[in-house]
């Protein structure tokens, strides 16, 4: 699994058919401004999850049913998806009130991918390509 995070805003990376791509993205959702992912392209990248995690590092009490966290309290999202089939795609995400729409967007995050295909079958390496099974 690729790890990314908001220091790879901007990059451009080449994977592999079949890896998965974890980005970590930091909100506040208590705020109202929660990461907005733009329509991918369903042929070449599935979404796999998306989770919103409350007060990061703060130990048990982040996670505590039923308790909301406090008014300006950080958080983080987290998003799993999963290469399909090669080809070029972006994942584009907009910091922003919903509510309000794009006008408010405080922050935004662009991810360039080019999906190349396996070598061999059930080898997931590409010839000259880092390897992120």
């Amino acid at each position: 699994m690729l790890v990314l995070t908001a220091a790879d805003n901007g990059r451009h990376l080449d994977i592999i058919q079949g890896c998965e791509v974890q980005l970590t993205l930091n909100e506040n959702a208590s705020t109202g401004y929660r990461w907005s992912l733009a329509p991918l392209d369903p042929t070449l990248l599935e979404l796999v999850s998306a989770q919103a995690l409350a007060n990061p590092g703060d130990g048990a009490s982040s996670q505590v049913p039923g308790v909301a966290p406090a008014v300006g309290s950080p958080g983080q999202v987290v998003y799993r998806f999963k290469a399909l089939r090669p080809g070029r795609t972006v994942i584009s995400l907009g910091l922003l009130r919903s509510w309000e729409g794009d006008r408010s967007s405080i922050d935004r995050f662009r991810l360039s991918l080019q999906i190349q295909a396996k070598s061999a079958p059930g080898s997931g390496v590409h010839p000259g390509l880092p390897i992120h099974p």
